[in-house]
């Protein structure tokens, strides 16, 4: 397995972690808006750098040098690719947005929308790019 797709997996696998807390606890009412709100987002937000950078540490030091390369075409094909894919995605759900706006909801839970997307978004590009690597796009 290459160091990309590597970083693709635990891209998703902190995003899932971190951020499947974060709005599993909105979700089901554990956090009340607020300042207990923005104190566990900044936790959050805290532990998915520190998982990234620890797994990305690992996985650089598990990878033989020949998968350290630079990337070849096939490798910058997947990262447009995935980019794009990600990019669709977060335009059409930040063009969703207006839905709950128009429905009366609080800039809080707009600001939450508005994250929540660019998280699916993100996860999008990397599921996108495990797929096209196991697939051998």
């Amino acid at each position: 397995m290459s160091l990309r797709e590597k970083s693709a997996w635990i891209a998703l696998v902190s995003v899932l972690l971190c951020f499947g807390a974060y709005f599993g606890s909105i979700a089901t009412g554990q956090v009340h808006r607020g300042l207990e709100t923005m104190l566990l987002l900044m936790k959050c937000v805290g532990a998915f750098l520190a998982l990234q950078i620890v797994l990305q540490v690992v996985a650089v030091l598990t990878t033989p040098k020949d998968g350290r390369s630079p990337r070849d075409e096939r490798e910058q094909a997947i990262q447009a690719r995935s980019h794009t894919l990600g990019y669709y995605t977060l335009a059409v759900l930040v063009v969703g947005l207006g839905i709950p706006g128009h429905l009366g909801h609080p800039v809080p839970d707009l600001l939450n929308f508005a994250l929540l997307d660019v998280v699916v978004a993100g996860l999008v590009v990397s599921v996108a790019q495990i797929i096209m690597f196991r697939r051998g796009a």
